[in-house]
This record gives structure tokens, sequence and C-alpha cells, in this order.
């Protein structure tokens, strides 16, 4: 015999038991709404009796809200997104907002992970290392749904952007190469097509160039993650560097491995290499990585401070923020 289906307890069952009106259930279970403490202890007492549960798309009809913010993300084999992920999570939880996560990878179109957001009417969007097009970008403009860029810009996009200043942490890098006395470097990055990269990369060869000190004797792209940093040692060993630097400490890891594992060398006495992103792997143990530390939370805390004031006010101008980060030296560099 089918068991029969229990029907679902409304607000106006659970206004009745407590004796107040619907709108005063509604306002209980709305963040930041207006309540009197005495009448919500009465609404939550009875919905409990009940086992009432608020049905938050018909209360997104009303406010026009759903509380729900997208994030686009990628790369999950850098520990910097894991992290990044997390602090996104709790700090929006804390202003009642919940994510909704699209990730993307090479082989995935962007832009579809932002159609796909939209169909759940999210109230905005923050975008990791991602670049949507300007159109799509417009269109969302138009239906008052802001967009967050972080780690990435355009100037044809008109959407809030939160970045990291590169081309400072390349100056900033090439200086302390000189300082620590290295001559000869090798550059290691992914995507050779990712606008910051090419930033910090000019940047530091700028300075090079002014001191008329150090020279880089090799730059290798397409090289990201533990193994392929390791693989590449072989590559980088031809060079007869004295410095490596990589555009992420995973692949530093695999490079630092590479060379004391499979090549027998000393770091920092043979050779020496710096990471970026100071993930917290980089500290651990024998690693002890020199690397470019982010400004990880205030990039967070920017860019959802950028999105909130245009969810209240899509009419606002979209403004440019940019963070500067700082060098952590550790034990895989000499000491100044």
């Amino acid at each position: 015999m089918a068991m029969k289906k229990k029907s679902r307890v409304t607000s106006h069952s659970v206004a009745k038991l407590a004796g107040v009106s619907r709108s005063a259930v509604s306002r209980t279970f709305t963040p930041n709404a207006s309540v009197s403490s005495a009448t919500k202890e009465k609404v939550i007492k009875a919905a409990n009796e009940l086992g009432y549960r608020p049905n938050v798309m018909a209360r997104s009809l009303i406010t026009k809200k759903t509380q729900l913010i997208g994030l686009v993300m990628d790369d999950w084999d850098n520990p910097f997104f894991v992290s990044t992920l997390k602090s996104y999570s709790e700090k929006l939880k804390k202003e009642n907002y919940q994510i909704i996560l699209a990730t993307i990878n090479k082989n995935s179109d962007i832009d579809n992970s932002i159609e796909f957001l939209m169909q759940y009417q999210v109230d905005g969007i923050i975008m990791l290392s991602a670049l949507p097009s300007s159109d799509l970008v417009a269109s969302c403009n138009q239906e008052h749904t802001p967009i967050v860029l972080v780690g990435n810009s355009s100037k044809e996009i008109k959407a809030c952007t939160v970045n990291i200043d590169h081309s400072m942490i390349g100056k900033n890098l090439a200086n302390l190469a000189l300082e620590l006395g290295y001559s000869r470097i090798v550059l290691v990055r992914g995507d050779k097509n990712i606008k910051t990269g090419i930033r910090r990369t000019k940047a530091f060869n700028k300075v090079l160039e002014k001191e008329h000190k150090g020279r880089v004797v090799a730059h290798l792209t397409g090289i990201s993650g533990y193994d392929a940093g390791r693989n590449a040692m072989a590559e980088i060993i031809k060079t007869k560097p004295d410095l490596v630097i990589c555009s992420s400490d995973l692949t530093a890891l695999g490079v630092i491995d590479g060379a004391r594992v499979d090549c027998n060398l000393d770091i920092p006495k043979d050779i020496a290499v710096i990471g970026f992103g100071d993930s917290p792997i980089s500290s651990w143990g024998m690693n002890r990585l020199t690397t470019v530390q982010l400004p990880l939370q205030s990039l967070i805390d920017e860019s959802i401070h950028c999105l909130f004031r245009r969810i209240n006010d899509p009419e606002l101008s979209p403004k440019e923020v940019y963070l500067e980060s700082d060098i952590i030296s550790r034990d895989t560099t000499r000491q100044v």
C-alpha cells in the first residue's frame, strides 16, 4: 500500500499557531527584515513544532533577490583556488548569501558558465581569472546582475575589476634577484597568453635591461603544476641557471624536487627557486619556498564589497581596484 504524501506546511499554518500575521512569518525568515524579538520567538517556536521550512524561491519572487552569488573558477590543481573558494563561501554566508559554483577548464566556454548561472537568477557574479565576452556582460548589466572580475580585466568590458599590480611584482622580483646576486635566470609560466603573466615578465625584463645586470637564459611557457615543473627540470638544467622563477607554487615545488631528487642539486646553493601564491604547502617541512604572497583576503573582501555596491545600486559606475603583494623570503633562495 502506497504511503500518503505528507502535505507541505504553509506560512499560513505557522501564522495561525503563533497568533501573528503571515507577513510577520515572512519577515522572521527574511534576513535583516524588521521583526520584534518576541514575535520572532513565537514564529520560530510554531515553525519548529509544525516542521515548517520557508520557501526560498517564493520569497525571491517577492523580494526580487535570490540571495545567490555565482562564482566562476578554474585551475583546481592550484591550492590557491581551493582556499579562495572556502573564504568566499564563509564570507558570503555571513552576509546571508549562498554560492553557486560554475567551474571552467580549457575546453569549456566561459560565457556558457555565465548563462548557466543566470538561469538561477543569481544576484551577482564573481569571476576568478576568467574573462567573459563584453556582449554577455552588457546583457547581465541590463538585467541588473553585476559582474566582478578578479585577477583579470579588459577595457571593453563594463565590470568592476579587482586586480593585483603584476607589473610591480615583476619589478620587485627582478630587484630581489639582482640584490641576491643571481645572473642566469629561467622564467617558467603556464598559459603564455595570460595577461598578468605577460605584465610581470615585461616589468621583470625592463629592470634587467635598465640595470644591465643578469639575463633571462630561458623563458618556458605551458608548464603548470607539480608534475610539469618536475619534468621541466630536465630542460631547465641545460641552460645552467642559478635562479628559476615560477608562476605557481606547485610548479616551483615540482622544479625543486626535479633539482634535488632527479638532478642531485642543492637548493639554493646550486640553484634557487621562487614560487608564486604563497599557498599553505609552500611553507611545509622542507619546502620552505620563497614565493610571492598574494593579498588573498583583501582580494576577496574588495570583490565582495564591489559586488554588493552594484547589487544595491546598479547605476553605479564600475571601478578598478589594484592591490600590492609581498615577496616572502624562505630557504629556496639566498638571504640578503
